[in-house]
């Protein structure tokens, strides 16, 4: 049953994480994997930034990064291309790391393209001055604000386009704004459709040289592709008894109790084909099972006893021996042998 509950892996098709030095022009960079060439530019380039982002989620899990990162800032609009190995991409996962430093009525942001048309882009529009995030339909011009996005703040976005998701068999793209790593993000803040969103390039883009910081730029055919992290520890978040990571490694989410489906298996362990203390006891197959109860080390002290007349049995030899325990639970069982 297990084998159906953990999450599937599949590739991290496409990765930039901006390993340049600070200040240099992205223009015929060609760092990452997944590409099939450098950056090139439409207007002015774009640069490497003095330092990377970085993102924490909600439940202390910390995103892999490396390198630095990009920005937008110049003296004029800056646009930077880059085109994908492995186009056109149908039905994959994308993350990025992105903030937004300051307000102005200025496009900054992320446009994907199929040849030289553009298909969708999550940015801030250039009609609005404040922070929102907004997913754009390219193609027909529509935009869904996710209603989320705060100046100097780094956000960690995620798009999932779904091959014939939409409706009538259309495309559709939906938008995460910050989702935890531990599961699938399964309520998009915003969706766009269309009837075909594939896509082979990005463009990074700031109007007249508005400032946007963008980092960790993935291309994957699974969420967890794309939201590679180190475990933030043991927290249990809705407190039903599993850490986080234990609910991760199950499929489960960990923002969600199962303190009640918790409580009916060991109420009713015959259900599940699981045993309770009585019935371990009563797995002796010819022996004793002994309940141990107390810290580790396990202390066993055995006797080697002899007799004259079957009767009185005075001990000959005695041996101690502390045996520590390996981890997690632990069925523990002495065997004799005699030459």
């Amino acid at each position: 049953m297990l084998a159906t509950l953990l999450p599937l892996h599949a590739a991290e098709l496409v990765y930039e994480g901006f390993n340049y030095p600070a200040a240099s022009a992205i223009t015929a960079q060609e760092g990452g994997t997944g590409w099939n060439a450098g950056w090139t530019q439409d207007g002015e380039s774009g640069v490497a930034s003095a330092s990377g982002l970085a993102y924490t989620d909600s439940l202390g899990n910390v995103l892999n990064v490396s390198g630095l990162g990009m920005e937008t800032t110049g003296s004029a609009t800056t646009r930077n291309f880059r085109t994908v190995s492995a186009g056109p991409l149908t039905e994959v996962w994308i993350s990025f790391l992105y903030q937004l430093p300051a307000s102005n009525s200025l496009f900054e942001g992320i446009t994907f393209y199929r040849g030289g048309a553009a298909q969708f882009a999550i940015s801030n529009t250039s009609v609005d001055p404040s922070s929102t995030i907004t997913l754009g339909n390219s193609v027909s011009g529509a935009n869904a604000s996710t209603q989320k996005g705060i100046f100097g703040t780094t956000h960690f976005i995620v798009l999932h386009l779904i091959e014939g998701g939409g409706t009538s068999g259309a495309d559709k793209v939906e938008a995460f704004i910050d989702p935890a790593f531990s599961a699938n993000p399964s309520q998009p803040d915003a969706s766009v459709q269309s009837t075909n969103f594939d896509f082979d390039a990005i463009r990074i883009a700031g109007q007249n040289g508005a400032t946007l910081f963008i980092d960790e730029f993935r291309i994957g055919e699974s969420f967890a592709d794309v939201s590679p992290h180190t475990s933030g520890g043991d927290a249990d978040t809705d407190n039903d008894g599993l850490s986080d990571n234990e609910e991760t490694v199950l499929g489960l989410d960990p923002l969600v109790s199962n303190a009640t489906l918790i409580a009916g298996i060991q109420a009713n362990p015959s259900y599940f084909g699981l045993y309770t203390s009585t019935s371990i006891l009563s797995l002796g197959n010819g022996g004793i099972i002994l309940p141990k109860t107390g810290d580790d080390p396990v202390s066993f002290t055995f006797e080697v006893q002899s007799s004259t007349n079957l009767v009185n049995w005075p001990a000959l030899e005695t041996f101690t021996r502390s045996v520590p325990l390996p981890g997690n639970k632990n069925f523990l069982r002495v065997t004799l042998d005699t030459p």
